[in-house]
Parts: C-alpha cells; sequence; structure tokens
C-alpha cells in the first residue's frame, strides 16, 4: 500500500502525498526528506509492515 506522489510546491518544499489516504502527506526540504518522512509515517500507520486497508 506504500503508494505515494510526489512533488515541489511553490515555496521550494518537496511533498509527498499518499494516493490511497486523503490528507496523508508528508514535506521535507529535500525530495529524499521527504520519501523518507512519508515512509516513516506509513512504517507508523501500518505496524504489520504489508497491512492493507480492508474498505
Amino acid at each position: 500500500m506504500k503508494e505515494f506522489t510526489i512533488y515541489q510546491d511553490d515555496s521550494g518544499n518537496w511533498i509527498a502525498a499518499s494516493d490511497k489516504i486523503p490528507g496523508f502527506v508528508a514535506k521535507g526540504k529535500t525530495e529524499q526528506e521527504a520519501v523518507e518522512k512519508i515512509k516513516n509515517a506509513f512504517r507508523i500507520y501500518y505496524p504489520c509492515g504489508d497491512c492493507e486497508d480492508k474498505n
């Protein structure tokens, strides 16, 4: 379920946004930082690793 979109906003920050969970985003000064943050957020949100949303 670790599907997300990466983009740079108007102020130069990098945003990683989940494609499946509205409002689930991470921001970083670099693209790599944003990716690391959203991957960490997924690990916290889905602590079992491969859990999938049953809805």
